[in-house]
């Protein structure tokens, strides 16, 4: 019982304890020492802080009374007890002028001022003046009349100078003219033209333009070498674009094989397509089947049509001899190989095409199908020249 007084008795005299000590806190503070003699705060004088310097300014006395005197402020002292220095007024001294030097007025003549000399012009002729100089000439073309102003008025033939007469050169120089050459030459006289060779067939190539070069014997001479079966055939001209100068009649390479249908191409790629087939065709069908090739079937040599038989498109290389589409191989066991697209258990098949397809790139620059849209059953291969020597080899 007496815990629960003493709780409760603490809860209520602690309240009024705190109050009366804040309250206590909250009177004059007295410090722990004296200073200056006194024992509280407020002893201590305040420190004056304005400048006891006097004013260079003077008030009026009576600054109510004279607030309408007119006093001029620009001579005022400074009120910051600088030196002083009165501000120029507006009026006291003229403006500079832009031009030191005084305008001149310029007197203008009694007759006016004459534009056309000041500004160069030359004076204009008028018509009667460039007649009388016509007559004084001698070349006037219209009637002269004498004794103008009298009752008598004769006509004067005007005296024409004749523009057609020659000087020879020494009176022309003394008499400082110029004769100009007639432009009439003598038709009489022989004249010597350029002879163009002509043939009877505007169709065939005139004789001084169908020489072989070296470089074209020489190819020939490689294609006997590697056994090629070929024959020369007339230059062929269908245009600016197609045509081959020296083409040839492909029939067969060495070890009997043939080419069917016969292809009409330019040597360099007979040359080529020669060294593909005995480097590369050959050895990969006897790897694969144990059989050589008997026959290779071609799909189109020389054609006059752009790539892909499109308008919009460049010349195809079909068009110059540079080209040629393989369709397919016969063997010489009777098997027949088609390059289309083979499915997948065509092992053989697939491994043969794949190996000539990617060797084919070290003798073409184009090397093309099947697989595309333009190429699905064949291989196109072709000389096209490119910058840097680039090879486009779809593989």
């Amino acid at each position: 019982m007496s815990i629960a007084f003493l709780r409760q008795s603490r809860r209520t005299f602690l309240p009024v304890f705190l109050s009366v000590a804040l309250a206590a806190c909250s009177g004059p503070m007295t410090p722990p020492g004296s200073i200056d003699d006194e024992t509280t705060v407020s002893s201590i004088d305040p420190v004056d802080t304005t400048d006891s310097t006097p004013s260079t300014y003077a008030a009026p006395d009576n600054a109510i009374q004279e607030t309408t005197d007119s006093t001029d402020y620009l001579d005022t002292p400074n009120l910051a007890n600088r030196e002083s220095q009165p501000l120029p007024k507006i009026d006291e001294e003229p403006l500079p002028k832009i031009d030191e030097e005084p305008l001149q007025q310029s007197s203008i003549p009694g007759d006016g001022v004459n534009m056309d000399t000041a500004l160069g012009v030359q004076q204009p002729t008028s018509l009667a003046e460039e007649q009388s100089v016509d007559i004084a000439e001698g070349n006037a073309t219209q009637p002269v009349v004498d004794g103008i102003g009298t009752d008598n008025l004769t006509e004067r033939a005007p005296t024409r100078v004749a523009t057609d007469q020659s000087l020879d050169f020494n009176d022309a120089s003394s008499a400082d003219q110029i004769t100009m050459p007639s432009k009439r030459r003598n038709v009489d006289e022989e004249t010597q033209v350029a002879f163009i060779p002509r043939t009877s067939d505007p169709t065939e190539e005139a004789d001084g333009f169908a020489e072989m070069t070296s470089a074209d014997r020489a190819c020939r001479s490689e294609l006997e070498r590697m056994g090629v079966k070929f024959q020369e055939l007339p230059p062929i001209s269908n245009g600016r674009s197609c045509g081959i100068a020296h083409p040839i009649k492909v029939t067969g390479f060495r070890g009997g094989i043939q080419l069917k249908p016969a292809a009409t191409l330019n040597c360099s790629m007979t040359k080529l397509f020669a060294k593909w087939v005995k480097n590369e065709l050959v050895p990969s069908s006897r790897y694969r089947y144990f059989s050589g090739i008997k026959t290779i079937h071609q799909m189109s040599s020389y054609s006059c049509r752009k790539m892909n038989s499109r308008s919009n498109n460049p010349w195809s290389e079909h068009a110059k001899g540079n080209a040629m589409d393989i369709g397919g191989f016969t063997l010489k066991n009777g098997k027949h190989i088609d390059v289309r697209k083979k499915s997948f258990f065509a092992f053989r098949e697939k491994g043969l095409l794949k190996t000539v397809r990617e060797d084919s790139c070290k003798y073409f620059t184009t090397v093309l199908g099947p697989g595309d849209a333009y190429h699905g059953d064949h291989f196109h291969f072709d000389l096209r020249a490119r910058k840097r020597n680039y090879r486009h080899c779809s593989l």
